[in-house]
């Protein structure tokens, strides 16, 4: 297996929301860039592109804190004013700066086939700049290489320091279990709450006195986890082209969906043997869409989700 490695790509105004998490784009908006790409490829170079694995280098969202326990609130463009001269209505849009490097699943290429590695590296770095990851805009690109299994731990090495996301839907399957056997009306969401939420808990610093310490709760499993988007969920039928209206395209069915989240793992790059590992793919299970990387694609057992809940992820 090859992968096509974009690295340290760097991205200003990318969308920071995703679904009901904010702080990095959802992988949807990755994988959706590796299918941009793929539609793009010429077709003389006779490859295309599937799996994703998400390294981030660095990251600055747009947002502010006004003091240490306030909310972050998102620093916003200036629109201009109306032509009666009154602040004009905006949609809130968070937006971030990241460095992130990329490495695509290739298939329909051979291993030592020179001449289409070298013209697929050429057109990457020629197309790639005037794409958008994630709604942003590009702004560099340090260099594209095609990436041979025997290289791959080489190439992991050359991209430190990096963190890498992972998916960790078996930690909140295994934490919904452990809620549920406490407590039989625990639901799905309770339990992906408690990755998403930052817990504090008041520690009297003498017995009987109302002053206290807050001391800050880990989260239910170790690691440096984040709640995340992985895919969608269909909500409606699947419609006969040109029958829903306002559709971008009249040829192709359309569905309505809604965003799945589960919990992701940020992991040092040095922890991975193979890029395979860390490489997010679509799995389709009717009316799931979702994306998983390998590892707990291999481990995971399934449950099956409260009826009212099923937008969160196992």
């Amino acid at each position: 297996m090859q992968f096509l490695l974009l690295e340290r790509i760097t991205v200003q105004n990318a969308n920071a929301i995703s679904g009901l998490t904010y702080g990095f784009p959802g992988i949807t908006n990755f994988l959706g860039f590796a299918h941009a790409l793929s539609r793009k490829a010429p077709s003389q170079l006779g490859v295309s592109f599937a799996g994703v694995a998400v390294v981030c280098h660095k990251h600055q969202v747009h947002a502010k804190r006004p003091s240490q326990w306030a909310d972050y609130t998102f620093a916003l463009t200036r629109n201009p004013l109306t032509k009666d001269a009154k602040t004009a209505p905006i949609n809130e849009e968070g937006r971030m700066d990241m460095q992130v490097s990329l490495l695509i699943e290739i298939e329909g290429l051979a291993q030592g086939d020179r001449d289409t590695n070298e013209a697929l590296v050429d057109w990457a770095m020629q197309h790639v700049p005037f794409m958008r990851l994630a709604g942003g805009q590009i702004t560099g690109l340090a260099s594209a290489q095609v990436v041979a299994p025997s290289m791959q731990k080489k190439a992991l090495h050359k991209l430190m320091p990096a963190f890498a996301l992972i998916d960790r839907s078996d930690y909140l399957a295994e934490h919904f279990e452990a809620l549920k056997a406490e407590n039989a009306n625990t639901t799905l969401m309770d339990a992906w709450l408690d990755f998403a939420k930052l817990q504090y808990k008041a520690e009297p610093l003498e017995e009987g006195e109302t002053k206290a310490k807050w001391l800050h709760q880990p989260k239910p499993a170790p690691g440096y986890l984040v709640p995340i988007v992985v895919g969608y969920k269909a909500i409606s039928p699947l419609y006969e082209p040109g029958n829903v209206a306002g559709a971008r395209d009249a040829q192709t069915p359309v569905t309505f969906v809604e965003a799945v989240h589960s919990i992701g793992q940020w992991q040092s790059v040095h922890r991975f043997n193979n890029i395979d590992e860390m490489a997010w793919r679509y799995s389709y299970e009717s009316p799931w869409y979702i994306a998983k990387t390998s590892q707990v694609v291999q481990a995971e057992q399934a449950i099956e989700p409260d009826e009212d809940e099923e937008e969160i992820s196992v």
